[in-house]
């Protein structure tokens, strides 16, 4: 053995640059929106068998003519393929089902006579029409509607005719399409020539325009009115025209909106029949008439399924129709059609479900409302209030005013007692409703056009003209009817009559843009259309172009309701009515927040608050709430306090007689005082606010007492705790709240508030890293919001809850699906809230999309995502104004460019982040957002290399934590600067201190999750320990740690599950295993980590840590001695790096590359290619750190180039670079500091030392490195580096002729290495120390 082959073990150290993946927290925060799809298909094997049985058994039964049995089983087939919201492929497959119900309800109307049976089936064929795709098949079942009014014509009515005198359908529906398109194009005409709006305010224009467009809208609808009661009675006519004689005179009256001349070409159809006799010749005929008039209006194709009443689909007397499995239609398109089947609708002739039908004398009919007055009023069925007011659509106009005079008598009998008991039940049951709701004003948000806009004008003033003896007509006339007798001003008929005509105008804009009776309308932005991605369909919302038009509305609106608010028994009306118009600072300050306009918003409550009467203390202390409000939402949280505490003392020095006093706004106030103090990170305080106002809303209620406010005290108390960390706790808050809100809305309701707890109970789940168990509960709030909302209603709850879903699946590893859920979400948003409007929820699914883009290595996406939101977040909160959502986007900011491998941009964006948050909650206190804000800057410095201010920062943030969450308190972000600080002294190279925390960081998180319980933090924390004990060079126990690890990753995530925290846990297996030499074994994990890579990011994707893993591979293979696979490895890798990055971009990725193919060539004895390799990493480097900035990875390149030109000869060039590494890493580690890089570099010179010949200073030089090594792993530790240490020094002095000395040397170094590797005897380690001590010894015993 040659001289130069004795120190070949010295050759290869530290040249490579292997990969290890460590999981350092925080960077990205993803946003939870305010208020805290997977609709789950059944398209598994066993849903099929079951619907094949069911169609099965139904076809057999229908054989058989058992129709009962058969539509049981047609029902529950079904049932089976049904989906609430349901994709376009899975409603084809209702038709077949669809269809046979249609012919089961045929066949049952043709064994019993029953009109209503051949309705059902035409519905059914109807349905099934507007399902299916395939047109030779709808030719058919359009035969079979045919078919179907044939039989009602033979089997009811005894009639035999062809089909050909059978009316074609498809004219009514050209009658009434053509209507409807000529009613758009004027309303069009009126919003351009009369826009009062153009005009300012103050203008005197303005009035004169409203009236004339007031007007122009009356017409409209006087217009709507008649058209609608010519195409109804063309229907009657038709109908008449079949069925033969009349067998009394009669009037079919129109009720509701058809009565009050604000009905649309879209309304139900609510109606009765006044005959002039019920003989039972009568009654039969006018109930079959209703029956065919029921079937020809069903044929329009617009009459949704539930409507029907169809006991087997939907059973409106069930106790739990969600258990009933119930169906929802929202395929069928809903315009024109007969008032519903449902308890509270049924204002048709044949009533509800059969009973109390509407087909009377005018007495009897009258009889009616006097009895319902007091029985189905109370039930809300509100039959009695619509009776009073009828107007003919066909028949005999003398029924209609017998009946309207025996209808004055009544109402006026008893100095109008009638009148005046009708008024105060609408009054309670719609007017308090409306009052009491929590969206006076919903101008941000969707609306419901029908309940929150048109139908308050209506009622008020029905209920002011029933107190007044004012006979019921047209809302018009009673207007009218009001001012001629004085009722109310001229100034307020004005009022009153804009405020109609703005809702009734609203109404029918909305259906029109929406095709149909689909409530939604947003106040902001122009006309848009949702697309749903899954199923295509177009989810129409109207934007109202024009937002002061609904300012304009609750002008008004506001001042009217405060009137009625004031309404009692003894005085059912003021007299003298206040003006109705209210354009108050107050009001204009509620409509701007309404808007996300809170600049605005907080001057006019000021202005409002300047001009207050001091002596109204209730006024003055509900504009400090506003304005608490309005500094909440930009995020001045100090200053909200300081107003909701003003309020505070306010009610306490009032009536209230002081704070313990259990009072509903005191109450009210401390709630919202521990919203504020939550948000500024001080949970403990937000607590004792909440325990506060839970407490007194207890008092008030009853301490057992099951209410909406004491569930909303328990559910903000679960929230609190769960920033506390004590997500255990948080879940048994929110546990309760369930408890209380099931009590009071039902088990099986769907109310708004039991989504929010799902939800709620969603996140805290997942904070214990119960993922699939957070999305269980997101996708059943989800599924409640549809039911509330409808199953395919575009609305902010839905949007919040796929944005859940998102975060869920995000958690999971699954980034594709996380950002079809937040895309969805960010599409319903913008067709709520507009495309190009700016709104905190739209900036926050921006925020959440770019950190999924983000962890899927789409960084350029990223940050456009995060630009975007930061631009809006700016335009909605001011430019130069400090607010939460704007740190958060700047944060988010940060992390990208750090992943993007600009540190000092990041730094930048940190800071700025940092500096803002520190301006909101205030510059020494301690806040979450700034504990995160700390760790990140100590993140950013560690990639820079300065370690020293990285812990400085990551020791701020332990500090701020331990502060806010309690010096001996277990909590997520303390054991997150724990780690992060473990991760730091290991960059340092004190991996004994590393080990430390990262064990009292595990600790902590076992505290708080269950010691064994499995936890993504627990994961990554046994993960880090096995980093920081591979770099201690225990291989076997580092091995031993990152295999709990990813047993309970699998635990987690699933046995099968591609997973980022598997694959970094698969890829850290591989480095320890090549550690130990089992390079076979390590390639194995490195391509089980690849593979998996490409599971989750794609196949093809560039992303970073696939190009890590195809390095990682790379440098298995050249330990392996394959070089030129190792460098087919590495140029992948940068091949894909480059691709990410950019093809000229610097990046500490790229640069790693660039280093490790230098190795490979290096290895090839390629060294003037490798000499180039090592010099472009160089250079790339110092473009990165700076030039004369000392960062470790500068060394690493020097020393690299040091043993290129070792191996080219020049041993003095080499000792040069060497030297320079040296110098750089003493000023970044220190002067007298042991560390591994400082270990590497001397070693590397006694190298170049020995080939000089200078083997005094080489020995010097491993002598400085043994002590180093002993000093970083301990001075009795077996370890590699040690042992390979001991080879080098035993080899120079084998030079040196001190065979004695080397011979020492050489048995502690193969003792060593044999305990550093008990189980591998064979390691080339092993091996080449033998080698080297037996030829210590031949020449020994030569010299002898």
């Amino acid at each position: 053995m040659s001289d130069n082959d004795m120190t070949s073990l010295a050759a290869k150290l530290q040249n490579l640059e292997i990969e290890k993946e460590k999981r350092s927290n925080l960077g990205h925060q993803f946003g939870n929106m305010t208020r805290p799809d997977v609709t789950q298909t059944r398209t598994d094997i066993q849903s099929q068998l079951q619907y094949k049985d069911h169609m099965k058994k139904g076809e057999s039964s229908l054989d058989k003519a058992d129709l009962d049995s058969a539509e049981k089983h047609f029902a529950a087939a079904l049932k089976t393929v049904h989906m609430p919201d349901p994709t376009a492929q899975q409603y084809q497959r209702e038709v077949e089902p669809l269809c046979k119900l249609g012919d089961v309800y045929s066949k049952r109307g043709q064994q019993t006579g029953d009109g209503g049976d051949f309705v059902k089936a035409a519905a059914l064929y109807n349905a099934a029409i507007a399902r299916s795709e395939d047109q030779v098949l709808n030719s058919n079942i359009e035969r079979a509607v045919t078919e179907v009014e044939k039989s009602f014509l033979k089997y009811v009515l005894n009639i035999h005719c062809d089909i050909k005198s059978l009316v074609n359908t498809d004219r009514h529906k050209k009658q009434l399409k053509e209507m409807r398109d000529q009613i758009k194009l004027e309303m069009e005409t009126i919003d351009q020539q009369l826009d009062p709006y153009v005009h300012d305010e103050s203008d005197p224009r303005v009035k004169e325009i409203e009236a004339k467009r007031a007007q122009a809208v009356r017409q409209l609808f006087d217009k709507i009115a008649q058209q609608r009661k010519e195409f109804i009675s063309l229907l009657v006519e038709e109908c008449i025209g079949l069925m033969g004689p009349l067998p009394c005179k009669y009037a079919l009256i129109g009720l509701g909106s058809q009565a009050t001349g604000l009905v649309t070409p879209y309304s139900d159809l609510e109606f009765a029949i006044l005959v002039e006799e019920e003989r039972e010749e009568c009654l039969v005929y006018f109930c079959n008439l209703t029956h065919y008039l029921h079937l020809k209006v069903v044929n329009l194709g617009e009459t949704i399924l539930p409507a029907l009443g169809i006991k087997s689909l939907n059973d409106f007397n069930s106790e739990n129709p969600l258990d009933d499995n119930w169906y929802y239609d929202s395929v069928t398109p809903r315009g024109f059609a007969f008032d519903g089947s449902m308890p509270k609708a049924s204002k048709t002739p044949l009533g509800r479900q059969g009973t109390s039908q509407l087909i009377c004398t005018p007495n009897n009919m009258a009889s009616k409302l006097q009895m319902d007055a007091t029985l189905y009023l109370k039930e809300g069925y509100h039959l009695a209030i619509i009776l009073r007011n009828p107007c003919l659509i066909a028949g005999d106009q003398g029924l209609v005013d017998t009946y309207m005079a025996i209808i004055m008598k009544i109402l006026q009998a008893d100095r109008g007692r009638m009148s005046q008991q009708l008024a105060q039940e609408i009054q309670r049951e719609n007017i308090r409703e409306l009052l009491d709701s929590d969206e006076e004003t919903v101008t941000a948000r969707l609306i419901d056009v029908k309940k929150k806009l048109y139908r308050f004008p209506a009622i008020a003033i029905d209920c002011l003209a029933l107190s007044s003896h004012i006979k019921p007509s047209t809302v018009w006339k009673m207007i009218e009817e009001m001012e001629s007798k004085q009722v109310i001003s001229p100034n307020n008929a004005y009022h009153l009559t804009v405020l109609t005509s703005i809702s009734a105008e609203l109404r029918l804009r909305t259906y029109i843009a929406n095709g149909g009776q689909k409530e939604n309308l947003s106040a902001l932005a122009s006309m848009e259309t949702l697309l749903d991605q899954q199923t295509n369909e177009l989810k129409p919302v109207f934007h109202l172009p024009n937002e002061r038009q609904l300012f304009r509305y609750y002008h008004t609106a506001v001042p009217l309701k405060y009137v009625l608010s004031k309404w009692s028994e003894k005085n059912p009306c003021l007299q003298p009515f206040p003006d109705l118009y209210d354009n108050s600072p107050r009001i204009q300050g509620q409509m701007y927040c309404e808007l996300c306009k809170y600049r605005l918003a907080l001057r006019h409550y000021h202005e409002a608050l300047k001009a207050a009467d001091g002596t109204d203390t209730k006024e003055i202390m509900l504009l400090l709430c506003d304005i608490g409000y309005a500094n909440f939402e930009v995020g001045d949280h100090h200053k909200a306090i300081s107003y909701y505490e003003q309020a505070l003392i306010i009610t306490m020095h009032g009536k209230t007689n002081g704070r313990s006093t259990a009072h509903l706004l005191n109450a009210t106030i401390l709630n919202s005082l521990g919203v504020a103090w939550s948000s500024l990170g001080d949970q403990r305080k937000a607590i004792s606010y909440y325990e506060e106002a839970l407490q007194m809303r207890r008092s008030i209620y009853g301490q057992s007492t099951q209410h909406p406010d004491i569930a909303m005290s328990l559910s903000n108390l679960g929230s609190a705790w769960d920033s506390l960390g004590k997500y255990r706790k948080a879940i048994s808050f929110h546990e309760q709240s369930l408890k209380v809100y099931r009590s009071i809305y039902g088990e099986t309701k769907a109310h708004p508030q039991i989504a929010t707890l799902l939800s709620n109970l969603g996140a805290s789940w997942g904070a214990l890293g119960e993922y699939r168990r957070a999305v269980s509960y997101y996708e059943e709030a989800l599924q409640m919001k549809r039911d509330i909302y409808g199953q395919s209603t575009p609305h902010p709850a839905i949007a919040i809850s796929l944005n859940s879903l998102g975060l869920a699946w995000h958690s999971l590893g699954d980034y594709r699906k996380a950002i079809i859920y937040h895309k969805q979400a960010l599409k319903m948003s913008r067709g709520i809230y507009g495309e190009t409007k700016a709104h905190p929820q739209i900036a926050t699914l921006l925020n959440n999309l770019g950190g999924s883009w983000c962890d899927l290595g789409e960084y350029r996406r990223a940050v456009s995502y995060y630009e975007e939101a930061l631009q809006m977040e700016r335009d909605i909160y001011g430019h130069s104004t400090p607010h939460p959502a704007i740190a958060t986007s700047l944060n988010n900011l940060g992390s990208v460019w750090k992943s993007l491998g600009d540190y000092r941009r990041a730094v930048s964006y940190y800071e700025e982040s940092l500096q803002m948050r520190r301006d909101i909650y205030g510059q020494s206190t301690p806040h979450p957002d700034i504990a995160i804000s700390l760790s990140n800057m100590g993140v950013a410095w560690q990639h820079l290399a300065d370690y020293r201010k990285a812990i400085s920062f990551h020791e701020q943030a332990l500090k701020m934590s331990r502060s806010i969450y309690g010096e001996t308190k277990s909590h997520p972000q303390i054991a997150t600067s724990l780690n992060n600080l473990g991760l730091s002294w290991c960059d340092l190279g004190e991996y004994r201190r590393a080990v430390s925390y990262y064990e009292k960081a595990l600790q902590m998180n076992r505290d708080i999750y269950g010691q064994s319980t499995p936890h993504p933090d627990i994961a990554g924390s046994l993960d880090n320990l096995g980093l920081a004990l591979h770099e201690l060079g225990d291989y076997r126990k580092a091995i031993s740690f990152y295999e709990q690890a990813l047993k309970m990753s699998r635990s987690i995530y699933g046995e099968t599950k591609a997973h980022p925290h598997i694959a970094t846990i698969l890829n850290n297996l591989g480095g320890a295993w090549g550690a130990l030499g089992e390079y076979r074994r390590a390639v194995i994990y490195y391509e089980e980590a690849l593979q998996m890579k490409r599971d989750i990011y794609g196949q093809s994707t560039p992303h970073p840590d696939i190009a890590m893993s195809l390095a990682n591979l790379g440098s298995a293979w050249q330990h392996l001695g394959d070089y030129r696979k190792a460098i087919s490895y590495n140029d992948q890798a940068l091949k894909m790096s480059r691709s990410i990055y950019g093809e000229t971009k610097a990046h500490p990725h790229i640069a790693t590359l660039l280093s490790n193919l230098g190795v490979s060539w290096k290895d090839l004895g390629e060294y003037r290619r490798a000499v180039r390799y090592y010099e472009e990493a160089l250079q790339m480097r110092r473009d990165i750190y700076g030039l004369s900035t000392p960062h470790p990875h500068i060394p690493t390149s020097l020393s690299n180039l040091g043993t290129a030109w070792h191996h080219l000869g020049d041993y003095r060039k080499a000792i040069r670079y060497h030297e320079q590494a040296l110098k750089m890493s003493r000023s970044i580690y220190g002067e007298t500091k042991a560390h591994p890089h400082i270990a590497t570099i001397l070693n590397n010179l006694g190298g170049a030392w020995g080939a000089l010949g200078d083997c005094r200073k080489a020995i010097a030089c491993y002598k400085q490195v043994l002590k180093m090594q002993r000093e970083i792993h301990g001075y009795g530790a077996a370890h590699p580096e040690i042992a390979m240490s001991l080879n080098n020094l035993g080899a120079t002095l084998y030079k040196l002729c001190d065979f004695r000395a080397a011979n020492r040397t050489f048995l502690e170094a193969l003792a060593m290495a044999k305990q550093t590797f008990p189980q591998d005897q064979n390691h080339p380690m092993i091996k080449g120390i033998e080698r080297n001590l037996a030829e210590n010894q031949r020449k020994a015993s030569m010299g002898n």
